[in-house]
């Protein structure tokens, strides 16, 4: 399948499933109160960087691995146990430091990011493929099904625990009803001949998630990006601030659900083309960015001259009154994308460990401006220290993507 129909596939599944989380947290600005918003909001501060962390972002790693040089089986056993850590460290986190209400929602909801990581060794199996279609359909499945239990339990309980349960049941259908006989048949087809289970051979284990785990700490380290500003507004400015906060962040969802689509079908050619042509490797590298840069000032330009109108519609008109802070998140918003694209050409250059101090510089700028600028300006602070940490992250990241480059490009001359 072309580059350009895996887009526009990874496009599609990323774009429903990201739009139906979003609308999930528009019936909360409906039908709750922006503090149960900034509960939601404060859960996934502490329950999504755990995750990510622990998850060593085999996805990317299995997608990556070219050459074959860990088995699927091997994933497969990894992401079990990470996924079982995950569930029990978010639980003793929620009830070490939060009320016994706010640290179910913790537990809970890191449950549900739990088995949406352990489902990713099998989107990853479709990924590598390239078949994008297909995990585009796991996506649309689990964006519809999410919304839909979500929707139904909240409206009959109005508790958010029994909501977040039904994200839980609705990402446990897809996996075993779709994503494991899809990817099944995949492997098969691809003259994968043993048994799709773990294969526990500690020491190949051992290898691998020491392999990936600077991959695990730069996730980690990108999800601090947008917990901390939350958490300190949680300490500083009350729940209320953060609900607001939140919200307007989740418009940026269009911002996301494309980078997720651009990097998702674009890491298997790029990891292809530093391997092999590194000229092309810079040109698509370079088509992103322009993407990127387009996109990012479209939605600047949408947002300072049609902001409160789309927060009045879509929320409230008290999220109005806030649009300043919203102008600000859609400026962070194209220096992610920017950031985002320059990673996945690290990544598919597989350099791993020189994202580790990279992400670890961009946590502590965050965490320093957060608490510069949080406790004087509130939410505005919040939206002012993601702008100074993605801007801190794009410059550095372009500067080992150059580095990558000058390395690989001696060893083409040698070979003409």
């Amino acid at each position: 399948m072309s580059l350009k129909k895996n887009f526009i596939w990874a496009f599609a599944g990323n774009a429903v499933s990201a739009f139906c989380m979003w609308l999930i947290l528009i019936l909360l600005t409906k039908w709750a109160a922006v503090e149960t918003v900034g509960v939601f909001g404060v859960a996934q501060a502490i329950g999504l960087p755990i995750s990510m962390l622990l998850s060593l972002k085999l996805q990317v790693a299995q997608v990556t691995d070219a050459r074959d040089e860990f088995d699927f089986g091997h994933y497969y056993a990894l992401r079990v146990i990470t996924s079982a850590m995950a569930v029990l460290i978010t639980a003793i986190v929620g009830f070490a430091i939060y009320e016994f209400d706010t640290a179910i929602i913790i537990a809970v909801l890191g449950l549900g990011y739990a088995i949406m990581s352990f489902r990713e060794v099998f989107l990853a199996v479709m990924q590598k493929s390239e078949r994008m279609d297909l995990m585009a359909v796991s996506r649309v499945f689990q964006g519809l099904f999410s919304l839909l239990l979500f929707g139904c339990f909240f409206w009959f309980t109005k508790n958010i625990v029994f909501a977040i349960l039904g994200l839980v049941i609705a990402r446990i259908i897809v996996l075993l009803f779709y994503d494991v006989p899809v990817s099944r048949r995949l492997l098969h087809k691809n003259g994968y001949s043993k048994p799709i289970v773990p294969q526990w051979h500690s020491n190949i284990i051992w290898k691998l998630a020491k392999t990936t785990a600077p991959l695990g700490l730069v996730a980690w380290l990108g999800t601090l990006f947008t917990s901390l500003p939350r958490l300190f507004l949680d300490k500083f400015s009350g729940r209320e601030n953060v609900g607001y906060f939140v919200a307007m962040s989740s418009l940026l969802v269009a911002g996301t659900m494309i980078i997720a689509a651009l990097t998702q079908a674009a890491s298997p050619r790029l990891a292809k083309y530093y391997a092999e042509n590194i000229k092309a490797y810079k040109v698509l590298l370079l088509k992103l960015t322009i993407v990127g840069i387009g996109l990012g000032f479209t939605g600047i330009i949408t947002s300072v001259f049609f902001g409160r109108q789309i927060l009045t519609l879509l929320f409230t008109p008290e999220y109005a009154k806030h649009n300043n802070v919203f102008v600000l998140l859609v400026v962070a918003g194209l220096l992610l994308m920017l950031f985002s694209f320059m990673t996945v050409g690290l990544t598919a250059a597989r350099k791993f460990s020189v994202q580790v101090p990279l992400y670890a510089i961009c946590a502590i700028v965050c965490c320093v401006s957060s608490l510069f600028f949080i406790p004087k300006w509130g939410m505005t602070g919040a939206a002012a220290s993601l702008i100074v940490c993605y801007l801190t992250g794009l410059t550095s990241c372009l500067c080992y993507v150059k580095k990558a480059i000058r390395i690989k490009q001696p060893e083409k001359l040698l070979e003409i």
